[in-house]
């Protein structure tokens, strides 16, 4: 079923839409949230049913000609297993690093409120032409670590490194993109700010 036909059914709160939903899209959101959640099949199961429900009780807010069912759907599951992630963390006494505060903060905080704003569209663009610059080995670890947000041990054995290496390598892409982002930014205000001196005069 095409994603325009599943949000109309939820428009008109018709159950069957929920299920052409999970038909169409569980095996994705299963895969987003368990990159989060490791190997905790309950909460990853209830992370997506979650999922299901925010968009069920706010499809009033989805907007298909802002982002597509499947980058919104991908949104909201990846911030819900973050939360419970932090959760997990605060009850289990898990340690949880805050180290991406720098990078990957701009796709969570930008999307924190999804049901309000996807993303705030200039900083999300910016930061992935940063990313695609990267040779495709420190593409993979960004995003890996600071989008997926799987631990140093999972990437380290995934991609045939050591832990130490991943960490020392993570340090360096993470304060080398957090520059580029910086200096673009404030030349794209600098450029900006020109051209409407250059308007005004």
């Amino acid at each position: 079923m095409k994603d325009e036909a599943i949000v109309n059914l939820l428009f008109e709160k018709n159950e069957i839409g929920l299920f052409k939903l999970a038909e169409k899209y569980e095996k994705l959101l299963i895969h987003i949230a368990g990159t989060i959640l490791g190997e905790r099949k309950e909460d990853i199961e209830e992370c997506v049913n979650d999922t299901y429900m925010k968009l069920w009780k706010h499809i009033e807010r989805y907007d298909m000609e802002r982002a597509s069912l499947k980058t919104y759907l991908k949104v909201i599951v990846r911030n819900t297993a973050i939360n419970k992630l932090r959760d997990l963390s605060r009850r289990e006494g898990m340690v949880y690093k805050e180290d991406f505060s720098d990078i990957a903060q701009y796709y969570i905080d930008q999307s924190q409120n999804v049901e309000n704003q996807v993303f705030r569209k200039e900083d999300i663009l910016l930061l992935n032409e940063i990313i695609k610059e990267l040779n495709k080995k420190d593409r993979e670890l960004v995003l890996r670590r600071y989008y997926y947000l799987q631990s140093s041990k999972d990437i380290a054995c995934a991609m045939k490194m050591s832990v130490t290496a991943v960490d020392s390598r993570l340090s360096r892409l993470r304060n080398k993109m957090k520059l580029t982002f910086d200096q673009k930014t404030k030349t794209d205000e600098s450029n900006r700010k020109t051209l409407m001196q250059e308007v005004i005069e």
